[in-house]
């Protein structure tokens, strides 16, 4: 490896994985197993936050499923590529699991890592642009000391049923919806003091867009969902794609 090479990196979230897809689905997880063995050519691999649409770990057992899923994720981790994972509103409690599978982050909050010359701040988003019900319904029961407790009091039938009910939100963003994202994240970096970061990557929003203040960039990936986005860091410099119609990346 050269020593003054600039690490290559691929960036996903919100690709909103069941326990049990349909033939749609079963069709995504297909080509997003496909990216992963893309990222066993790169240096880092960032997975986002609602990777998986339902994720909660009892004291003593896991739901089943996602297993085709984590297991390409194995063999990323077996070719050597650095995993991070930075929990979403509907999987932050797989934080634990995959750091003891991964040796990701044990709590999934976000941070900040240098990349080469670049310094990048990473997050899921929910919550960063402004109030979700929803979302922030079901990102209190999952993130807060007594949200935890209740979810843990309710059987897992019960809290995956509720899961599902909120999970009808995610979704790509109308035109509309699309136009205020964009102004929120505007008015954001705009009043943003941190200072420890040039380019923050975030997804939750299922749109892609770029914001510009001062020498800061806030991203937002397009997600999995509808349009099978992810991005790229390589040379330094970050680039949003979509997996189905733009040319894949050498790494």
């Amino acid at each position: 490896m050269q020593h003054n090479r600039q690490p290559t990196a691929i960036f996903v979230a919100d690709s909103h994985f069941h326990l049990f897809p349909d033939a749609a689905e079963q069709q995504r997880i297909r080509r997003f197993c496909e990216l992963l063995e893309l990222s066993q050519k790169a240096d880092h691999l960032f997975l986002l936050g609602d990777i998986f649409d339902f994720w909660f770990d009892y004291p003593h057992f896991r739901l089943r499923g996602y297993d085709e899923i984590l297991q390409a994720i194995d063999q990323v981790r077996d070719a050597g590529t650095r995993i991070h994972f930075v929990g979403g509103n509907h999987d932050i409690w797989a934080a634990q699991f995959l750091n003891l599978r991964y040796g990701t982050s044990p709590n999934g909050e976000p941070f900040v890592i240098s990349l080469g010359s670049r310094q990048i701040k990473v997050c899921h988003g929910d919550g960063l642009l402004g109030f979700d019900w929803a979302y922030n319904t079901f990102r209190a029961m999952v993130r807060t000391r007594l949200g935890i407790v209740l979810a843990k009091s309710l059987h897992p039938e019960i809290l995956y049923t509720l899961s599902h009910w909120l999970s009808g939100q995610s979704r790509e963003a109308s035109r509309d919806e699309a136009s205020r994202i964009e102004e929120k994240a505007q008015v954001w970096i705009d009043r943003c003091r941190e200072t420890d970061w040039e380019l923050m990557i975030m997804g939750h929003v299922h749109h892609p867009f770029q914001a510009v203040s001062g020498g800061q960039t806030l991203t937002a990936l397009a997600g999995w969902f509808d349009i099978l986005g992810y991005g790229v860091l390589q040379e330094g410099v970050f680039s949003l794609l979509d997996f189905e119609k733009d040319p894949r990346p050498s790494l």
